[in-house]
């Protein structure tokens, strides 16, 4: 009887797990690839593994990550709650718009959050920043939103160097916020240009508030921001209005601020009127006002191309440096040998937030050059820091043959993802060329940095045995030799048909009947037995 009762036990238990295969428990899965340890994420562009919506690159980023958007229009409202860099191929081509009245750019409850050379448009708020720490908005173009710039519950957050423009409400607006850095932004066309509400220790700088209702307005407790070396032109009603106790200049003879409506005169001719100008909304003064509109001397020439350092570079290089003139003013760019002083060229009439370039010609092998460049607005000019490079052999050498990695094996139907990896001897930008020898059209695919990881996901249709292959090309042309990885795709990957799961159920009926009619009265076992 104990014999029995097991090979009872046993009998039913293996109808368990017969009925446990279900059709969810059947399906084959590749494991995705982990997204841990990518420093860029790179979005829009011809690259395999790009992102075609921003939001998703910034769900995917790990924290402190760069995300890398080409140039295009991007339908979309963006979410930032982590620490990344978002980065816009160029200001005046990237575009990012919402057409309705949610936020651009909302970043939220986060640090260390840089956006920048993007245009923001179409929504209520361009970019909005809330319980933000560090966040930086750089060099955008935030335009046909009702507001530009809020802030809310923000510390040490920094605005500068944008175009801001709409017929809106605000185009920069601190609230309940401490330690706001607002420089070198060009604020055109709103109720007010910038204004302050329970805002604190904010230092406003080398702005120009053109067209606005108030070009500045400071409310509600604002006190102990400081606003100097500001133009103020045709804001109707106020050029600034302060119900608070702020500063309004940086002292003698750094000044204070131009204002298109200050009539006194200039004694001793140092640029600076002899009497303050009084900011209406209560008693603070400009003690130092400019005589005459103030000229923003370009930044620094910035991103250098070739990079500080880089090795093995070419014998006829073009040198590339990223410029900005917070005035907007168009540049001429100078590039020098640091070495010898010498001029090596002049890039013209460079537009403000753009790249100036030029060539440097017939240099030697195995070399290390320094140079620099000065970028200069008519007025005022400003130097980069120094770079070098080393120059190759005067040989380009090509890529090296292609790393492949990714599943051997699998089942025909199902998407697998394999990356591919090769460096170029002189850091150039590398293009890959993949064959996955099943007939589907192959053609060239990036450019991506040198020593790029990629990922590219694959599915065969049938089954069988095949041979991924993978060559890589440089910027001049030079190819590598083939990678390879064999794989094999025995099985197909299907959902159990319908005719396999009504033989499950049959065979549950019938173990249950057995049971039932059988076993129960065999052995005197009492209860009632149900489906298992």
């Amino acid at each position: 009887m104990a014999s029995m009762s097991r090979c009872l036990a046993v009998f039913i238990a293996l109808a368990s797990i017969l009925v446990s295969l279900t059709p969810s428990s059947l399906v084959v899965t590749a494991a995705p690839l982990s997204s841990s340890g990518r420093g860029t994420l790179y979005v829009g562009g011809t690259g395999p593994g790009n992102y075609t919506r921003i939001q998703d690159a910034v769900d995917d980023a790990s924290a402190g990550d760069t995300i890398y958007v080409y140039h295009g229009t991007y339908a979309e409202r963006v979410l930032i709650t982590k620490p990344l860099t978002l980065v816009g191929e160029s200001a005046t081509e990237t575009i990012i718009s919402t057409n309705d009245s949610g936020n651009v750019i909302k970043i939220q409850g986060t640090a260390d959050v840089t956006v920048t050379q993007f245009t923001l448009q179409g929504g209520g708020i361009g970019a909005y920043l809330v319980q933000a720490t560090r966040a930086h908005i750089l060099h955008c173009i935030v335009t046909d939103n009702y507001d530009g710039v809020d802030l809310l519950n923000s510390s040490s957050c920094e605005i500068t160097g944008n175009f801001i423009t709409h017929l809106g409400f605000d185009g920069i607006n601190p609230t309940h916020s401490t330690g706001t850095i607002i420089t070198g932004n060009l604020i055109v066309n709103y109720l007010d240009g910038i204004y302050l509400v329970d805002s604190t220790g904010s230092i406003v700088t080398g702005n120009t508030l053109r067209g606005n209702s108030r070009g500045i307005e400071v409310q509600e407790s604002s006190n102990g921001n400081q606003f100097y070396h500001n133009n103020f032109f045709q804001n109707s009603q106020d050029n600034a209005y302060d119900t608070c106790s702020n500063t309004w200049d940086n002292g003698y003879p750094s000044g204070g601020n131009y204002w298109d409506d200050y009539h006194g005169s200039d004694g001793n001719h140092d640029g600076i009127g002899d009497t303050p100008y009084a900011i209406a909304g209560g008693s603070n003064r400009d003690h130092y006002p400019f005589m005459a509109p103030l000229n923003m001397p370009p930044d620094k020439p910035s991103a250098p191309d070739p990079v500080d350092g880089a090795t093995h570079v070419a014998l006829n290089p073009v040198l590339s440096v990223f410029v900005y003139d917070p005035d907007g003013d168009a540049m001429s760019v100078s590039f020098y040998d640091a070495s010898t002083q010498q001029l090596i060229g002049t890039d013209t009439n460079v537009p403000s937030s753009s790249r100036a370039s030029v060539p440097w010609n017939g240099l030697a092998s195995n070399i290390q050059y320094h140079w620099y460049a000065i970028a200069g607005d008519g007025s005022y000019s400003n130097q980069s820091d120094t770079w070098t490079f080393t120059t190759g052999n005067g040989t380009n050498l090509p890529p090296t043959t292609p790393a492949i990695n990714g599943p051997a094996s699998g089942a025909a139907g199902q998407s697998y993802p394999y990356t591919f990896l090769s460096t170029d001897p002189e850091g150039s930008s590398i293009s890959y060329y993949i064959d996955w020898d099943d007939g589907t059209p192959s053609s060239w695919i990036g450019p991506f940095d040198s020593g790029q990881l990629i990922t590219v996901n694959h599915t065969w249709a049938k089954r069988g045995f095949y041979t991924i292959q993978a060559k890589a090309k440089d910027a001049q042309g030079a190819e590598s030799g083939w990678g390879t990885l064999s794989v094999r795709m025995p099985v197909s990957y299907t959902t159990p048909s319908p005719l396999w799961v009504r033989l499950l159920e049959y065979l549950n009926r019938l173990l249950t009947e057995l049971c039932r009619k059988i076993l129960i009265p065999l052995f005197g076992m009492q209860g009632d037995i149900r489906y298992i």
